[in-house]
């Protein structure tokens, strides 16, 4: 069974920088469970954009570790990627009460990410951690309609660090 780890902009957010106390207690959290987060293209872009106060984005600092890497472009020539895609957004629009036009496109490739994976095989579990809660119970259902229900699994970006820092892991 291979597991996919996929981070959104929130989670690091949350985290912050690397001296942080949430930061250390993730980045112990992966390495003690071998596992990789891989953040999609938009997120990363999300992340490094105007950093120019920051030398080093967090996010770098864990790529450079390798706890973190930056997903391949999503095809969206594969309809179930777009199919996600557009679902998700439409979902967050309705949840939110706005146009799917100004969702914003990394929430929706967490889910499109997922779906890329999940179809073709090399992926049969996906987590999906985020501080957005539409995003993350659009990618959810969205996947759920798609016949990935029981592979697909939101962790709530907040709750995981607090859990964390609780020491309940």
């Amino acid at each position: 069974m291979s597991s996919l780890h996929i981070a959104d902009t929130g989670l690091f957010v949350a985290m912050g920088q690397p001296s942080n106390s949430r930061y250390q207690a993730v980045r112990r959290f992966v390495r003690r469970n071998d596992i990789t987060f891989v953040v999609p293209q938009r997120v990363y872009d999300e992340l490094t954009t105007d950093q120019s106060a920051v030398e080093n984005p967090p996010v770098d600092t864990a790529i450079e570790a390798g706890w973190v890497q930056v997903a391949a472009p999503l095809p969206f020539s594969k309809p179930i990627v777009s199919r996600v895609m557009d679902g998700v957004q439409r979902y967050i629009a309705s949840v939110d009460d706005r146009p799917a036009d100004n969702v914003e496109q990394a929430d929706a490739a967490l889910a499109a990410l997922a779906a890329q994976q999940l179809s073709t095989g090399e992926t049969t579990a996906v987590y999906i951690y985020t501080t957005d809660i539409a995003a993350g119970d659009g990618a959810e259902t969205v996947l759920a309609d798609e016949g990935y229900g029981d592979s697909v699994t939101f962790v709530n970006g907040f709750r995981f660090i607090d859990h964390l820092l609780t020491g309940d892991t």
